[in-house]
């Protein structure tokens, strides 16, 4: 058994005292690659994805993290692979089609960072768009809420959206980018209107 597989194993056992709830688990596909788009509103957002989802995620993480020796080996061994915010990062991008047609699951935050706003959404990058259009794969809106009250605390809630087929694999074109950027949007905006 791998590290991401330890890690994960241990981390299901405390969520059942936390508390997890999960969604659309059959939208996930069991054999493919995919990617998995997650809305960001805290840092244990990857964590709570990674345990609702039973195949391992393989995320892009903010290069930052890297630059630490430990951590960089900690969640590199944990299928991370680093990506430089604020700019068009090509071999993060190389490496995500990699994976994705490797048959991987890619975790990409479309919303860049984490939303501190409080708003709704952030404006989404195109990254993911990006991927699944030249790779073909579909993309999977997911997104992590408060979910119902369990003592003094909320339960987390995890919530899959629909597959989005953007068809591919294709060169992409921006009105292609901005579309797909909708499709996710919409999806985000659905998951997280449901009532709890």
């Amino acid at each position: 058994m791998n590290m991401y597989r330890i890690l994960v194993a241990i981390l299901r056992f405390l969520f059942l005292i936390w508390g997890l709830d999960v969604e659309g688990t059959e939208n996930i596909p069991q054999e493919h690659g995919a990617i998995i788009a997650g809305n960001h509103r805290s840092w244990l957002d990857p964590v709570v994805i990674a345990v609702a989802i039973k195949r391992p995620i393989h995320f892009m993480a903010k290069a930052e993290l890297f630059e630490y020796p430990i951590l960089g080996w900690l969640v590199s061994r944990l299928h991370a692979f680093p990506v430089k915010r604020g700019q068009a990062d090509r071999q993060a991008i190389r490496t995500s089609h990699e994976r994705v047609t490797a048959g991987h699951l890619l975790g990409i935050f479309p919303e860049g960072t984490r939303n501190k706003t409080g708003d709704a959404m952030l404006p989404l990058q195109g990254g993911a768009v990006l991927i699944a259009l030249r790779s073909g794969v579909p993309i999977v809106p997911v997104v992590v809420a408060r979910g119902r009250r369990r003592g003094l605390r909320k339960r987390f809630l995890v919530r899959i959206g629909t597959p989005i087929d953007l068809g591919g694999p294709q060169k992409p074109k921006k009105e292609d980018i901005a579309q797909g950027s909708k499709a996710i949007s919409a999806q985000f905006s659905s998951l997280l209107s449901r009532n709890n």
